[in-house]
């Protein structure tokens, strides 16, 4: 009877280790294992990230919170504070942020109805503050908001559950000049397609491949077939960053995209000094 019992633990405790060995990694996890090494900075910075959406509330807000607390451990670049509180954007508080990030905060103007509030903000942009607009936080917003991110969003014809061509329009440039080693690329996730964007007022570092067999088939609003993905700009002393990728819970721990944001952050810092003037978009090939 022994023999019978030894091979049964044996069996259980083989099991148990195997278990062990083929664990799922947690979202976290795998923010740190993808999160890139940056340039030693030159002092760390505080960043507000809020996450309070007036629209719809994307399940990636989490870990868009996840995202912001990974990397201000391992880059040493920042610190950090999380709020969906408004108050925030108060004159004796916003003040002690170099930048915030907008963590998919769906219609904005919803909640930020005062209008000594809005003016405070945009003045903190202008004065110098840095903005770093993930997805959805470029849905909505008043005139000067709109203004200040580059773009209002005007419908999704590149859903999440599909798999879309990017294209990297500035190879050179270092906030993506890494990702994929600067080629094109394709990448799961909702896309948007912008009203109100101008591409002489910001530099556009992606935008859609309407080469790639599917991403060409939808039919988008623009005339210009001028669909960014991210950019970078100056809103008078202030640095803003906007990446539209950022629907899927993926996109935060997607190596790749991991590289363009935490170079984004560089940039809207102040730690990194990029060139924002604005580049015509290449003849189709």
């Amino acid at each position: 009877m022994k023999k019978p019992l030894f091979l049964t633990l044996l069996c259980v405790l083989s099991l148990g280790l195997f278990a062990a060995n083929n664990k799922k990694p947690s979202e976290r996890e795998l923010v740190s294992q993808n999160m890139p090494k940056i340039e030693a900075p030159s002092k760390k910075y505080k960043v507000l990230c809020f996450s309070k959406p007036y629209g719809f509330r994307h399940n990636s807000i989490e870990i868009g919170k996840t995202m912001m607390e990974v990397m201000a451990e391992k880059t040493g670049l920042f610190d950090v504070t999380f709020s969906e509180d408004l108050t925030e954007f108060a004159p004796d508080r916003i003040k002690q942020y170099d930048a915030i990030c907008l963590n998919n905060n769906t219609h904005l103007q919803k909640g930020m109805k005062d209008e000594k509030m809005r003016e405070t903000f945009i003045k903190y942009v202008k004065n110098g503050g840095g903005i770093f607009a993930i997805h959805s936080a470029t849905d909505g917003g008043w005139k000067e908001y709109v203004e200040m991110i580059g773009g209002n969003f005007d419908g999704h014809p590149w859903g999440a559950g599909g798999t879309w061509g990017i294209a990297n329009e500035d190879p050179n440039h270092p906030i993506v000049k890494d990702v994929y080693k600067g080629e094109n690329f394709t990448i799961k996730d909702e896309i948007y397609q912008y009203k109100d964007f101008d591409r002489s007022k910001n530099r556009v570092l992606m935008t859609l491949d309407l080469s790639h067999e599917a991403t060409g088939k939808k039919n988008g609003k623009r005339a210009d077939k001028d669909y960014a993905v991210a950019w970078v700009k100056n809103y008078g002393e202030g640095r803003v960053f906007v990446s539209s990728l950022g629907h899927n819970k993926e996109i935060f721990y997607h190596p790749e995209i991991l590289k363009m944001w935490a170079e984004g952050f560089r940039f809207v810092l102040g730690e990194a000094d990029v060139d924002t003037s604005s580049v015509p978009k290449p003849a189709a090939k």
